[in-house]
């Protein structure tokens, strides 16, 4: 019987781990050494002072800020999506941003999706070691038939979790737009998204807890890139959320605010009128300016991309 011959294994590639100690968001504070010595007042004053300084980081970062927000814009008035790809906190902050689009912007569920590393649980408890997993991510953007016509955004505070890099890389193999928001911008992260929103936020109050400046500029970021997007594809009039779902006592009140505002009815009558328009305050206001039936309206509206101004003013499209 011949020997047995010995095949040689193939080589498996592996990524360099992380220097984590030189990473911006691991440094330790010089000026809060003495943290723990602090009265409640002065712990106060401190953290609030360094919060001021990440909102400081985020206006530094406005140009391609501004550029995410024509990408994202494009995409949705496309048909296609906005996914938000994160771990722990930034995988927290991805979900709460997509999870506040359908009611204030009356965009449809799944149009924004927040995609977090351990899955739904993940949301209120730690899963140890999901973050670590670039695997799940890619296997989230195929069950969600990521292509095209989207745009995957990576959080990543430290700009080294797998999972997120990951979610980044199997995006650009299904042709989607990549962004990625980090507050410690690296070569790989230059790599594999388009646009790279980095705050520079500076060492945590308290040494490596990214929830806290990095959160709040990432918080920054995130409202102002689906805020930008809303108000660049029409789906606000001046300052007025004239495409909420009016789903709970609150809603219902302020969609019947926006309609009085927007066309001088009473109370009475533009509840009235938000009734005739199916609880839409943009349709009811079309219909009350325009003197149209609500078909007329939405066929109008239709036409012009859903954005009230181009209906009501002649605007051109954004």
């Amino acid at each position: 019987m011949p020997p047995a011959v010995s095949k040689p294994r193939p080589r498996i590639s592996r990524r360099r781990a992380p220097d984590y100690a030189a990473l911006p968001t691991e440094q330790v504070n010089p000026g809060t050494r003495r943290l723990d010595r602090l009265s409640a007042p002065d712990l106060v004053a401190t953290i609030t002072a360094e919060d001021r300084r990440a909102a400081a980081s985020v206006a530094a970062v406005r140009e391609p800020l501004a550029r995410a927000i024509q990408v994202v814009a494009s995409a949705l008035r496309g048909g296609g999506r906005l996914v938000y790809a994160g771990a722990g906190t930034s995988g927290r902050l991805g979900v709460l941003d997509a999870a506040e689009c359908p009611p204030t912007f009356g965009l449809p569920p799944g149009r924004v999706v927040g995609l977090i590393a351990g899955g739904r649980r993940a949301l209120w408890r730690a899963v140890e070691g999901a973050e670590d997993r670039a695997g799940d991510a890619g296997r989230a953007l195929a069950r969600l038939r990521v292509g095209r016509a989207d745009v995957v955004c990576a959080i990543c505070a430290s700009g080294v979790t797998p999972f997120a890099l990951g979610a980044l890389r199997a995006a650009r193999r299904r042709g989607a737009r990549t962004l990625a928001v980090t507050c410690s911008p690296s070569p790989t992260l230059a790599a594999l998204a388009e646009i790279v929103i980095a705050p520079l936020v500076g060492p945590e109050v308290l040494a490596g807890s990214t929830r806290m400046k990095a959160g709040l500029a990432t918080k920054m970021v995130l409202h102002t890139l689906t805020t930008g997007a809303m108000v660049r594809t029409g789906k606000v009039y001046g300052n007025l959320m004239v495409d909420l779902r009016p789903t709970s006592a609150k809603l219902r009140a302020r969609a019947r605010r926006i309609v009085a505002a927007l066309t001088g009815l009473s109370p009475g009558a533009a509840r009235a009128l938000l009734s005739r328009a199916g609880g839409r305050p943009k349709l009811a206001v079309l219909m009350q300016r325009r003197g149209l039936s609500a078909p007329a309206a939405r066929r109008v509206l239709a036409a012009c991309g859903g954005d009230l101004g181009v209906a009501l003013e002649g605007r051109r499209g954004r």
